[in-house]
């Protein structure tokens, strides 16, 4: 309710997929500890099946606009819509698909009918869909921030199909076990993380937590080059080992390297990002790549000396 403006205004589809989430959850609290007739208890499971299919959708729309594929774009979206429907009927009606549902000690879970694969078919076909398309967006978008939301949204679904796929695995092997509780864990974690992402600072602030990411490696970067103040002798009548225009240059070049970095090489709107002169952006990326370009000569000259000791 807080973020319905933002999220019908700006990101429908994650608005889509809130509602989705909500009546899944609903549906997942009703299910718990059960006394229903087993005529309610079906229509209570159907629900729940048929919210975990919209949720299924949703989560694809997502990933599409997520990882910006406009191929046969309306196309693909009228089949899915198409497919959704199909999904939804089937699920009411062919009793082939969820035959009844029976309770458990913790909440109501279905006895599959023979026609069940048809579901298990639509899971494993969309997710790994969904999946696709954030890694294809992840490494050919330009954007910086595009590869960022690819990057998270893969991360908030890692709970998600893990347990998904625990628990189909586990009922194909005659468990009884179900993702009751668990799933609702799962989806609130994801639109936790996808919500507190939406701003741009607390995107960054989150991949820098993530290992691998360049996120990470210029907030351990920035973090050593600041902390190096600590060095500073404490009697201030000895020289200190500290050299402040030194540090403040390394720093300034660190971020400048970043923004470049950011908007793809161009000068122009990295200065105008840092508010500096496009003058000032080129002497720092040159004094950057000098400063590179003399580390991987060092390195080079290191490992040649390694090289050829006895």
């Amino acid at each position: 309710m807080r973020y319905h403006e933002s999220l019908w205004n700006e990101n429908f589809n994650l608005g889509i997929l809130f509602i989705a989430v909500l009546l899944l959850n609903i549906a997942e609290l009703t299910a718990i500890k059960p006394e229903y007739t087993e005529q309610t208890a079906l229509v209570v499971l159907t629900a729940y099946y048929c919210c975990l299919v919209f949720f299924i959708h949703g989560y694809v729309n997502l990933c599409f606009e997520y990882s910006e594929v406009k191929w046969n774009l309306p196309k693909i979206k009228l089949g899915m819509n198409v497919l959704l429907a199909f999904m939804v009927v089937s699920i009411i009606f062919n009793r082939s698909i969820i035959a009844s549902a029976v309770a458990t000690d913790v909440s109501l879970t279905k006895v599959e009918g023979d026609q069940y694969w048809i579901f298990q078919l639509y899971l494993l076909a969309f997710l790994p869909l969904g999946i696709g398309l954030l890694v294809h967006g992840f490494r050919k978008l330009r954007s910086n921030l595009s590869r960022q939301r690819c990057l998270v949204m893969l991360i908030s679904m890692f709970p998600v199909i893990s347990v998904g796929f625990i628990v189909l695995i586990a009922q194909e092997m005659g468990s009884t076990l179900t993702a009751a509780v668990i799933l609702s864990f799962a989806f609130t974690l994801m639109l936790g993380m996808l919500v507190y992402t939406e701003e741009k600072t607390r995107l960054f602030r989150l991949l820098t937590f993530v290992p691998f990411t360049k996120e990470r490696k210029l907030h351990k970067q920035l973090l050593s080059q600041i902390t190096n103040c600590i060095s500073i002798n404490d009697d201030p009548s000895q020289n200190s080992s500290l050299n402040l225009k030194a540090m403040m240059k390394e720093l300034e070049g660190t971020v400048v390297e970043h923004v470049l970095e950011y908007y793809g090489g161009n000068q122009k709107l990295t200065a105008s990002a840092l508010s500096v002169s496009e003058a000032t952006v080129s002497r720092r990326a040159r004094a950057v790549t000098r400063r590179n370009e003399q580390k991987d000569i060092s390195q080079d000259y290191s490992t040649d000396s390694i090289r050829i000791t006895p």
